[in-house]
């Protein structure tokens, strides 16, 4: 089938997105950063950040436009990127982490440089357990560019304080309040870390 020529944008940064502010208990993360496009890749981003904000709304005919696009239009490999990055993106609120995964993993082949794909499969690697992984990419993403965005140390706190370095974990939700002073989450979070009794 012949592709079918699409121009895609790739917009950039949009804001992050707190879920319930209730810690680490049910918000298991805290951010998905999306990257724009035009007409099916547009729609694809559109329905990820539907899913960022509110994840119970996530179902497989979000994917659909991501599909046809990855498939069917032709993008440079930003914009490629930036569209199997959305796809992502659903599939970590459709809980299919593998295809998130595999997803983020040819985004960073495409566009290596790009932070927020770390961010992204960050969260994954942080709603699957793997908080170790989680650290590593949100660190990533600090290095790349994100370390003036308040929402990666917010991840990075969680991820310490999950792992048990319960010094590290201040010290970013400290970083994520500095950047953002009504960062309500690390915030609550940075408040109950000093509120435990010393073991």
């Amino acid at each position: 089938m012949k592709k079918i020529s699409k121009f895609a944008y790739l917009l950039g940064l949009l804001p992050f997105v707190s879920y319930a502010q209730c810690g680490l208990e049910c918000d298991p993360t805290s951010s998905a950063i999306l990257l724009g496009g035009d007409n099916y890749p547009r729609e694809c981003y559109l329905n990820s950040q539907m899913v960022s904000h509110n994840p119970d709304i996530a179902s497989t005919n979000l994917l659909e436009p991501c599909d046809f696009a990855i498939t069917f239009v032709e993008m440079t490999r930003n914009n490629l990127a930036a569209t199997h990055t959305n796809r992502g993106v659903i599939h970590i609120a459709l809980e299919n982490y593998d295809s998130a995964f595999s997803d983020f993993n040819i985004g960073m082949t495409l566009s290596p440089e790009a932070a927020q794909i770390f961010v992204n499969r960050g969260n994954a690697f942080y709603h699957t357990g793997n908080y170790q992984m989680a650290i590593e990419d949100y660190s990533q993403s600090l290095e790349l560019g994100f370390a003036g965005f308040s929402e990666v140390y917010l991840n990075l706190g969680k991820s310490y304080e999950r792992i048990g370095n319960i010094n590290l974990a201040e010290r970013n939700y400290r970083q994520a309040i500095e950047l953002s002073p009504n960062q309500a989450e690390a915030q609550n979070l940075l408040q109950g870390l000093l509120s435990q009794p010393e073991l």
